[in-house]
């Protein structure tokens, strides 16, 4: 009897099934909360003022347009308020003409939006004016680029401060480190991650301040905080240089830097790598040596070419080794042109060739290689002709 009810039930339950629809239905959109309808109906009836010709109304449209991506939207918005005077309307549309927001971009409207910014007494506009008058030729150029600079950063703004700082550090008769690093902290204190960056270095070499390599490296933490590349690498280089047991922060900090493309960190942190006793480790590094190398990185391709030649971290490959100490040495790299020569001497990737390969010892002893130099002495003690090489008086 119990088994006859539960197949009963069982029965029902299939009925049912096969006669529900088959049809699939949306689900329902998850209703507004009061106060994401709150704000909705506030945006409209801004929306409305601002149709209406309302300035503050068309400023505050524009911007939150801008900000949610829509620079189409936002234009007409900010024409209309920078049309009746509103100068933070006017910056904005610096700024999209700048970097093509919605519009194609165009340097001449951005610095015409700018200007008419900072006669209104923009801050912002002041320094972004005074950014691009730096790039443009001439004195007159300069010079009013230095006049805006000085007034946003009287009014504290830290992109005026951050630019005037650079100029301020930069050699000449102008050139000031003690006000650039008061400027710089100053810029750096607003969250300005440049500024945080040019007061560390600034900290580090003791360029007009008393050296504080404590407050470098906090200068440091913070802007490597936001994912800057540039602060990432040098904070990266402090932590190594403290000692052994920082080489893992180091190495954090490397691969940040490196992971957003900067060349230098790629080469840093594959060095690290490349010294572990783990494969997976020197494959790693071989992979950092070769995106530092694809930048142009000359250290990158020596280092390539040291692995391709003793089989670490890569399939040991003579040839590509040869290769890249080509490459690295023709840019100038003196370990390259080491490296190149001795494979030349040896027949090693290639055909012997002691001609070439006293030229790259040469060269790279003229570079500072001191192995190099007792090389080139080696050759020459083994009765190679410098004559016949057509190096006359290349080495005494």
């Amino acid at each position: 009897m119990r088994r006859s009810r539960q197949a009963s039930a069982v029965a029902c339950l299939l009925l049912a099934v096969a006669a529900a629809p088959t049809v699939a239905t949306e689900p329902e959109k998850p209703a507004l909360s009061y106060e994401q309808a709150e704000d909705k109906a506030g945006f409209i009836a801004l929306v409305r003022k601002a149709r209406k010709g309302d300035t503050e109304s068309q400023w505050q449209v524009g911007q939150t347009y801008a900000r949610l991506g829509e620079p189409a939207r936002a234009l007409p918005m900010l024409h209309s308020a920078a049309a009746t005077g509103h100068p933070r309307a006017a910056a904005l549309l610096g700024t999209l003409h700048e970097e093509a927001g919605g519009t194609a971009k165009n340097r001449e409207e951005a610095m015409r939006w700018y200007r008419l910014a900072a006669e209104q007494g923009q801050p912002e506009a002041m320094a972004a004016l005074g950014r691009l008058l730096l790039q443009e030729p001439g004195p007159e150029a300069r010079e009013s680029a230095w006049q805006w600079l000085r007034q946003a950063a009287r009014l504290n703004d830290r992109d005026g401060q951050y630019h005037l700082g650079r100029l301020l550090a930069q050699a000449g008769a102008a050139q000031d480190d003690a006000q650039a690093c008061q400027l710089f902290l100053k810029a750096a204190e607003q969250g300005h991650v440049g500024a945080q960056v040019a007061a560390a270095t600034h900290l580090l070499a003791g360029r007009g301040a008393a050296r504080d390599r404590k407050a470098a490296a906090d200068w440091l933490a913070r802007a490597a905080a936001t994912q800057d590349p540039v602060a990432n690498y040098l904070l990266g280089r402090m932590r190594e240089e403290a000692d052994e047991t920082g080489r893992t922060e180091a190495q954090k900090s490397y691969r940040t830097a490196a992971t957003a493309g900067h060349r230098e960190a790629q080469f840093a942190l594959a060095t690290l790598l490349v010294k572990s006793r783990v494969e997976a480790d020197r494959k790693e590094a071989a992979d950092w040596f070769a995106r530092a190398h694809e930048a142009g990185h000359k250290a990158a391709a020596n280092s390539l070419g040291q692995l391709f030649r003793d089989g670490v971290g890569v399939k040991q490959h003579h040839e590509k080794a040869r290769a890249y100490f080509q490459w690295a040495a023709e840019q100038g790299n003196a370990n390259a042109m080491y490296n190149l020569a001795q494979m030349q001497n040896d027949g090693i990737g290639g055909a012997r060739d002691i001609d070439r390969a006293l030229k790259w010892y040469v060269s790279a002893a003229e570079n500072g290689h001191e192995e190099a130099a007792a090389a080139v002495d080696g050759l020459l003690n083994s009765s190679v002709k410098t004559s016949a090489l057509g190096l006359k008086g290349f080495w005494q």
